[in-house]
C-alpha cells in the first residue's frame, strides 16, 4: 500500500473516530440530562399536589372560619391555620416556578448548576419555615377543624387536645422528613452528581 493510501486510509478512519467520540459525547449528555430532569420531576410533581391540596384547604378552612367568626376561639385558630397554609402554598408555587424554568437540554452545565443550586437554597428555606410553623399549625387546625367537620368543640376536652396535638407532631415530623430526604435531598444531591459528571467530562476535551 502507497503512502497516499496510506494517508487516506488514516484520515478515514481517524474521521470516523471523531465522529464516533462526538456522538458518544451527545449520547452521554443526553443521559445525563434526562436523569436529571427524571429525578426533579418527582419534587415538581409533589409540589403541584401540595397547591392544589392546599388551596382546596385553604377554602375549607376559610369557609368553616367564616361560619363560626362569631366565636374567637374558633375564629383566631381559622386564621392562624389559613395564614400558615397560605405561606405553604406560596412557597410551593414558588418552587414550581423555579423547576419549570429549568432548561435542561439548551442550558450550558454552570447554568444548569446554578439553576439547581437556586431551588435547593429556596428548598431549605421552604423547609426551615415548614418545620417550625407546624407546631402552630397542629395547635391551630385541631378547634377549627373538629368544629367545622364534627361539630365537636376540642377545648372542652383538654386530654384528646394535647393527646391529638402529640400525635400530629410525631406522625407529622416523620412524615415530612421522610419527604425531605427521599424527595428533595436525595434527588437534588443525585442530580448535582449527574452534572458535575458531565461537566467534569466537557472540560476535558
Amino acid at each position: 500500500m502507497e503512502l497516499e493510501e496510506l494517508k487516506s486510509v488514516w484520515a478515514q478512519y481517524d474521521k470516523k473516530l471523531t465522529q464516533n467520540l462526538k456522538l458518544n459525547e451527545e449520547l452521554l449528555r443526553k443521559m445525563n440530562l434526562e436523569k436529571s430532569k427524571k429525578e426533579m420531576n418527582a419534587p415538581l410533581f409533589y409540589e403541584i399536589i401540595s397547591v392544589v391540596a392546599g388551596v382546596i384547604f385553604i377554602l375549607f378552612i376559610a369557609s368553616a372560619t367564616i361560619r363560626y367568626s362569631y366565636d374567637l376561639k374558633f375564629l383566631l385558630p381559622g386564621i392562624i391555620t389559613s395564614i400558615i397554609i397560605a405561606i405553604w402554598v406560596y412557597n410551593s408555587i414558588s418552587k414550581i416556578k423555579l423547576l419549570t424554568n429549568i432548561d435542561y437540554y439548551y442550558s450550558p452545565i454552570v447554568e444548569l448548576q446554578k439553576s439547581i443550586n437556586t431551588f435547593k437554597l429556596k428548598y431549605q428555606k421552604s423547609k426551615k419555615f415548614e418545620l417550625y410553623s407546624f407546631p402552630a399549625f397542629a395547635i391551630a387546625a385541631f378547634p377549627i377543624l373538629g368544629i367545622a367537620m364534627r361539630n365537636f368543640d376540642i377545648y372542652e376536652h383538654p386530654i384528646r387536645f394535647i393527646v391529638g396535638i402529640v400525635l400530629a407532631l410525631l406522625l407529622g415530623y416523620s412524615g415530612q422528613i421522610w419527604l425531605y430526604k427521599n424527595l428533595y435531598e436525595k434527588k437534588i444531591r443525585n442530580t448535582t452528581k449527574f452534572l458535575v459528571e458531565l461537566n467534569k467530562f466537557e472540560l476535558e476535551e
